[in-house]
């Protein structure tokens, strides 16, 4: 029966995690924000720069707090290890809470700047009373596995001085007495633990965060094998780690820990059911609630078959007719491309606190690229000019916040938009799909069609490239895809400087690779599967068919053929562009335009293809 009511919960927990992620798609959509990947059922405080002053600074406890983008791909995958720590930490959330903030959300990437977050996803330790504005206490910790992650958190936690008396005592007690250890607790506790270990690990101090809720009436202390106290308890070292109760005669009596032979437990947990079966067997400790323990077992289990639940929808959804009646058939849109400019230079590259060196050289680059190669309307072209112009003048370098000042340069005849409603080619079915990267990629292959059609001679195959590569390196939020792609272009010295349209296919062999990879990944707008471009409902004629009539190789020729043509400046849709500043009024006008990516999916039924998609 018990197994019978376990499984029932999880269903139903598995259940609530996906309703909740349709929620909040559904309430971002119908507000027009962007998606926050988690909210309260996920155990994570969603911060905004509205509250997270009120909440983080001057708090009683310490702070985990992820920040991230919600465009970011690798922000994406690493959601359900975040929720992951939030579950796992769940029960210490009388020292420590897990947060997060979208630094793409309203004007929440200004707060994201002032905690130096140069990409994401960044995790940063926040400890207890922290001033107000102290942006120099966070700490940074490395968006890894949940028990790295959990075992830094114990590190920090570890070394905040202990103002509080409750604040659980991690340093190791070797060169005391039973006696000496009662006198150090207050007189409310009724259960004085001692677990025995290496001084390295971390189970001792991983319990005492388990059990702090009840530290009034629970004390657990960590003696450790390179002291005195341990030989106390008559245990070789083979035999820890160990538990043990000192009971009020000041005994010490050991509490059997039932080994797992299978290795699905691991010793953590074997601990911790120990001490609370102790609890319910000797009912010391007051409004003692194992629910929560509970909550927590069957929370990971249900998280981890929500994973398992959502690879199998995305396989079992991505059909070849599903990918040709879902996918886009549309030109590349010039609001794509200036969306993509104006998030790049207003607040992807201001991101860098300090501008010099190779990234000031990077940053020159790709303006200069920019000022040659993109088929912008004459007032964008006209700023990008004045920009470089700007930039070239401060040849050391210059601050992230400098650079800020620099780009809200704006006349009649030279300015970037910056109030274009949404994304057009690039719409996702939900806000945290495509979007920013896909874009990204359009401009990418835009310049390299356009470097071959303006360049009538020989031209320098690498230069756009190799300006798009330290462009990423140096400035790209999304920092584990700036190191695949980073992988992706290493042999970029090796490309054929005889061939004129070298840059074209290498990047788009590079894109097809993508692709390729994150494939059924977390990552990947279900709407619009990542497909290998162009699919044969776009260009019938780019891929050979083998004996099967299977179409299986792209034929070089036709596919650079197409690719120019697809991407060349005649065929960038402009219809939404104005070439003339516009007020408020006009701006209302020009945004009913803009249809939703719900209204342009019903729109085009009858439109069928594919386009690559993101990082």
């Amino acid at each position: 029966m018990k197994s019978l009511f376990i499984n029932k919960y999880i269903n139903i927990l598995i259940l609530a995690l996906i309703v909740n992620c349709q929620q909040a798609l559904l309430a971002a959509l119908s507000s027009g924000n962007i998606v926050s990947f988690y909210n309260a059922n996920d155990k994570i405080v969603v911060l905004t720069s509205q509250n997270f002053s009120s909440t983080v600074y001057q708090s009683k406890i310490a702070w985990l707090i992820e920040f991230y983008a919600s465009w970011c791909g690798h922000c994406q995958s690493y959601a359900n290890t975040y929720r992951e720590i939030a579950i796992d930490t769940w029960t210490w959330k009388t020292i420590i809470r897990i947060a997060a903030i979208n630094c793409y959300a309203g004007d929440n990437n200004a707060l994201c700047r002032q905690h130096s977050v140069r990409g994401y996803p960044a995790l940063r330790f926040i400890p207890p009373e922290t001033i107000l504005g102290n942006t120099s206490k966070a700490i940074e910790i490395s968006a890894t596995d949940a028990n790295v992650v959990k075992k830094r958190l114990i590190k920090e936690l570890d070394n905040i001085p202990k103002k509080n008396k409750l604040w659980p005592q991690f340093t190791p007690v070797n060169r005391i007495t039973l006696e000496e250890l009662y006198a150090r607790i207050p007189s409310t506790v009724k259960i004085l633990l001692v677990i025995a270990e290496k001084r390295n690990d971390f189970i001792g101090r991983h319990i005492m965060l388990d059990f702090s809720k009840y530290r009034d009436q629970l004390a657990i202390f960590r003696t450790t094998t390179d002291g005195k106290l341990w030989r106390k308890f008559n245990v070789s070292i083979t035999d820890v780690p160990a538990l043990f109760v000192i009971l009020r005669n000041r005994t010490a009596q050991r509490i059997n820990i039932e080994r797992n032979s299978s290795n699905n437990i691991d010793n953590h947990d074997l601990f911790n059911n120990a001490i609370r079966s102790y609890i319910q067997q000797t009912k010391y400790i007051e409004n003692f609630d194992d629910r929560e323990f509970e909550e927590i077992i069957l929370s990971k289990n249900a998280l981890k078959n929500a994973e398992m639940q959502q690879k199998l929808v995305q396989k079992k959804n991505v059909t070849d007719e599903i990918l040709d009646k879902n996918t886009i058939y549309r030109k590349v849109n010039m609001v794509d491309l200036e969306l993509a400019l104006s998030y790049m230079f207003r607040e992807e590259v201001p991101q860098i606190k300090e501008i010099y060196g190779d990234a000031y050289d990077a940053l020159v680059q790709w303006l200069t690229v920019l000022t040659k190669y993109f088929p912008g309307r004459e007032p964008v072209m006209g700023y990008f000019k004045q920009l470089l112009l700007k930039v070239s003048e401060h040849s050391n370098g210059f601050s992230g916040d400098t650079f800020r000042e620099i780009i809200n340069m704006k006349t009649s005849n030279a300015y970037l938009p910056n109030d274009h409603a949404q994304y057009q080619h690039c719409a996702g079915s939900a806000p945290q799909y495509r979007g920013y990267p896909c874009a990204l990629w359009l401009l990418f292959h835009t310049l390299t069609v356009s470097q071959y059609q303006i360049e009538s001679n020989q031209i320098d195959v690498t230069e756009v490239p190799l300006a798009i590569k330290n462009y990423i390196k140096h400035f790209f939020g999304c920092r584990q895809c700036s190191t695949n792609f980073m992988k992706e272009t290493a042999n970029m010295t090796q490309l054929n400087s005889q061939n004129k349209r070298e840059a074209i296919i290498y990047l788009w062999k590079i894109h097809n690779r993508v692709n390729k990879r994150l494939r059924n990944q977390i990552t990947e707008d279900p709407k619009h599967p990542k497909l290998q471009f162009p699919s044969k409902k776009l260009c019938p004629t780019c891929q050979s068919m083998n004996k099967k009539n299977i179409y299986n190789e792209y034929i070089i020729s036709k596919t650079i053929n197409f690719l120019v043509e697809y991407y060349s400046k005649e065929n960038i849709d402009v219809s939404l562009i104005l070439d003339k500043p516009y007020n408020n009024e006009t701006l209302l006008i020009r945004q009913e335009r803009l249809i939703s990516p719900i209204e342009y999916h019903a729109e085009i039924k009858e439109n069928v293809g594919s386009h690559p998609k993101d990082f």
